[in-house]
């Protein structure tokens, strides 16, 4: 067996690489592991490390933006479709106009355990329902309710003003 950098017979074996080496082309290891840029690990250990990064990094950005909910389940929160409000319209008593009527709206009265809430720059009906939520209810009804009490339609695209008084149950 002949020495993989000359004609000489090999003494040796590499133990990193398994070349054959004589005396004049290595000690320990070949003269081809010795040089500086083989201590470098491998591209395909810096490909695995970047795709691991990468993978962390997706992780840590959907751990970031992930829909807020307290839902312990594994499968995503499916948000109910509200049922439209039933208005009633109501014909005012004839005065000197003969055929004039109110404009129909859902009833909004406040039971005597509610209270109010002032919307502040930035509160999401979501995040307003979450912090002030009981216990014992579940945030998408809770949601549902506050929309429904305070004549906000649908709550996925229910507008919010800073200033805004909220009755919630």
């Amino acid at each position: 067996m002949n020495c993989y950098a000359c004609a000489n017979e090999a003494t040796s074996q590499c133990k990193r690489c398994g070349r054959p080496y004589c005396d004049a082309h290595g000690d320990a290891l070949c003269a081809e592991c010795l040089k500086p840029a083989s201590a470098l690990p491998s591209y395909t250990l810096y490909r695995g490390s970047l795709l691991a990064l990468l993978v962390g990094t997706a992780f840590a950005l959907w751990l970031l933006v992930r829909p807020p909910g307290g839902s312990d389940e594994s499968s995503p929160v499916v948000l109910p479709q509200l049922e439209e409000a039933t208005a009633t319209a109501t014909v005012e008593a004839p005065t000197s106009t003969p055929s004039r009527l109110t404009t129909p709206t859902p009833a909004a009265t406040a039971t005597p355990t509610s209270r109010e809430y002032v919307v502040q720059e930035g509160d999401t009906l979501y995040g307003i329902a979450e912090s002030l939520k009981p216990p014992d209810k579940n945030l998408v009804d809770f949601v549902r309710e506050i929309a429904q009490l305070n004549s906000l339609g649908d709550p996925e695209s229910a507008v919010l003003r800073p200033g805004q008084t909220l009755i919630i149950p």
